[in-house]
C-alpha cells in the first residue's frame, strides 16, 4: 500500500464517528490502508468505531487499548504497523474527509520534488451539526493569509491545518511524535518534520475541520492554553537552534486592531534585526490577534490570554524572553526606526549594575475626527535615586530592561493587599528597578506614544498610586510621610515630609 493512515480515537460522539470512517470508505483513491487506535475511549465510542468500520472494504486494523495514553502514544504505535507506506497522514475521529483527499495528496505528492517532505491543503470549516458557517470566498482568503507561508514560519504559528500527507522516511529522522508536548504535539511534530526538508501547499479543501466539538481537545484545552503551549514547543526549539536574539521586544494588547500593524511593522523595520517580539493579546474581542499572527515572519512568538491586567500579561510573555534585554511596547504605540540600536548601543556601555534604561519620547494625539496630531515630546527625567523616581510620578518610555533584572525582581508586580494593580503596575515596576538596579536616562526620543481624549474617572489611578506609594515606603523602611500633589484630577507629584 502506497498510504498509510492512521486514526487515533478517544471519547467522541457515535455519529461523528462514523461520519469519518464513513469518509475513509467514500475515498477514491484505494491504495491505502487504515489503522484504528482507540486510546483507551469509553464503551459507546468503542462500539461505534467496531460497527462503523465493520462496513470498510480497504485494509483496516483496530488497535483496542483501555489505558489512555495520549495522542501522541497512539500516533506512533499506529504508524509502527505502516513501516511499508512511503506516505503518511492522520486524521481526527470529529472531521470528515473530502472523497478526493487522499488521491489529491497522493497525485501532488508524486509531481514534487525529492525534497518534499509535507504537503498541506486547505479546509472547510464545520459546525457541531457538520455545517459550514463561514462565507465561502471569504473562508478562502483566511486560508491563504494563515497557511501561505514560509516553512520557517513554523516556529511562530501552525499553519499546516488538518489535511496533510508527508513521506515515512522523513516521520522517522524527525522522530515520530513526541508526548512530552500533550495536546500541541502535532504542532512539536511539524518543527521537527520541517527541518527534515521542503513542503508545498494544495490550494483546494480536503477536510472538514469541525470546530466547537464538546469532546474536542481544541475545545478543552481552549484558545489561551493552545498558544501557550505551542510557544512553549517553539521556545524549546529555539533555544536547541541557538536562536537566542540580542532583544525581546514584549507588546502588550487589548482591541488595538486599527494600531497594531503600526507597532509591528515598527519593530519589523528596526535598523537592528536580531530580535524577537512576544505579542501578548489579552482576550480581545477584535481582530487584533488576527494580525498579530497575520504578520509573517519567525521572530513573531504570538501569545493569547483569555483576560488579565497588563502585569499578567507582561508576565506571561516575559516567560517566553529568549532576550538579554526586553523592551517594553504598548499595542498602540510604536518605535523609532533606529530605537532598538541606539538603547541596545547605549546598554551595551553599562556595567550589569544597570537594571533598567529609559529614554524619550514624543506624544501623538489621537482624535477620531481628526486623526493623529503630533504632540510634545517628553523628555526624561533623569532620576538620580529611588525617591526621585517615586516622587515624579512618571513612567519614561521607552523602557528597555535588562532580563537578568526582571528576573531577579520576579516580573511585574500583580497586586497590592489583595488587589489587582489596574493603573499603576508600570510604575511600581520603576520604582523596584530604582530601589534594586541603576537605571540610566538616554535623552533622546526613541518612542511614539498615542493619548486619546481621555474623559475618565482617575480615581482608580490616583487611589492605586496611592496604595503603590504607601507599600514602597514601608518596604524601605522609610517614615516619611507623602503629601499628594494634583493638577485636574490626577496625581503629577509627590512630596515626603
Amino acid at each position: 500500500m502506497s498510504i498509510g493512515v492512521v486514526l487515533p480515537v478517544y471519547n467522541q460522539q457515535a455519529a461523528y464517528v462514523y461520519e469519518c470512517i464513513e469518509a475513509m470508505e467514500k475515498q477514491i483513491y484505494r491504495d491505502f490502508k487504515l489503522v484504528i487506535v482507540i486510546d483507551g475511549a469509553n464503551q459507546d465510542t468503542v462500539e461505534a468505531v467496531y460497527k462503523a468500520s465493520s462496513s470498510l472494504t480497504i485494509p483496516y486494523r483496530i488497535i483496542y487499548r483501555k489505558k489512555n495514553m495520549g495522542i501522541s502514544y497512539s500516533l506512533n504505535e499506529g504508524f509502527s504497523y505502516l513501516t511499508d507506506c512511503p506516505y503518511l497522514t492522520w486524521i481526527s475521529i470529529d472531521n470528515r474527509q473530502n472523497p478526493l483527499f487522499l488521491l489529491t495528496l497522493y497525485n501532488h505528492m508524486k509531481r514534487a520534488p525529492d525534497d518534499t517532505v509535507l504537503l498541506y491543503s486547505y479546509y472547510w470549516l464545520i459546525n457541531e451539526e457538520g455545517e459550514r458557517f463561514a462565507d465561502a470566498e471569504q473562508w478562502l482568503r483566511t486560508m491563504e493569509a494563515l497557511m501561505n507561508r514560509n516553512k520557517e514560519e513554523i516556529m511562530s504559528i501552525c499553519f499546516i491545518g488538518a489535511s496533510f500527507l508527508f513521506r515515512q522516511s522523513a516521520y522517522k529522522k524527525a522522530g515520530g511524535y513526541n508526548p512530552d508536548y500533550g495536546v500541541v504535539s502535532d504542532y512539536e511534530f511539524w518543527i521537527r518534520l520541517l527541518e527534515q526538508g521542503e513542503i508545498s501547499l494544495i490550494r483546494d479543501p480536503l477536510m472538514e475541520y469541525r470546530v466547537n466539538g464538546a469532546l474536542s481537545l481544541t475545545t478543552i484545552t481552549g484558545p489561551q492554553g493552545l498558544y501557550l503551549q505551542s510557544m512553549n514547543a517553539s521556545l524549546d526549539h529555539r533555544k536547541k537552534r541557538k536562536d537566542i536574539p540580542d532583544v525581546t521586544i514584549l507588546i502588550t494588547a487589548h482591541n488595538q486592531g486599527v494600531s497594531i500593524n503600526k507597532c509591528l511593522n515598527s519593530v519589523l523595520n528596526q535598523t537592528h534585526t536580531n530580535f524577537h517580539i512576544v505579542a501578548v493579546d489579552i482576550g480581545s474581542t477584535d481582530n487584533t490577534l488576527q494580525k498579530i499572527t497575520s504578520v509573517n515572519d519567525p521572530r513573531i512568538i504570538p501569545l493569547h490570554i483569555n483576560k488579565g491586567t497588563k502585569a499578567e500579561a507582561l508576565n506571561v510573555g516575559l516567560q517566553y524572553a529568549l532576550g538579554k534585554y526586553v523592551l517594553e511596547l504598548d499595542g498602540d504605540d510604536w518605535l523609532d526606526e533606529k530605537a532598538v540600536e541606539i538603547m541596545l548601543a547605549e546598554f551595551g556601555r553599562l556595567d550589569k549594575s544597570y537594571g533598567l534604561l529609559y529614554a524619550n519620547r514624543k506624544i501623538w494625539y489621537d482624535n477620531p475626527s481628526s486623526g493623529l496630531q503630533e504632540g510634545e515630546i517628553i523628555s526624561g527625567p533623569s532620576y538620580t535615586d529611588k525617591y526621585h523616581v517615586l516622587s515624579g510620578v512618571q513612567c519614561p518610555s521607552p523602557r528597555m530592561y535588562r532580563k537578568a533584572a526582571l528576573d531577579k525582581l520576579g516580573g511585574w508586580q500583580e497586586e497590592i493587599n489583595g488587589e489587582k494593580l489596574l493603573e499603576a503596575a508600570e510604575y511600581m515596576m520603576f520604582c523596584r528597578m530604582a530601589d534594586s538596579f541603576k537605571i540610566h536616562w538616554l535623552n533622546s526620543s526613541l518612542y511614539h506614544e498615542r493619548v486619546y481624549d481621555d474623559d475618565d474617572d482617575k480615581t482608580l489611578r490616583n487611589s492605586q498610586i496611592r496604595a503603590v506609594v504607601q507599600y514602597l515606603l514601608q518596604s524601605w523602611d522609610n517614615i516619611s510621610i507623602p503629601e499628594f500633589k494634583t493638577e485636574g484630577d490626577s496625581i503629577t507629584k509627590i512630596y515626603l515630609r
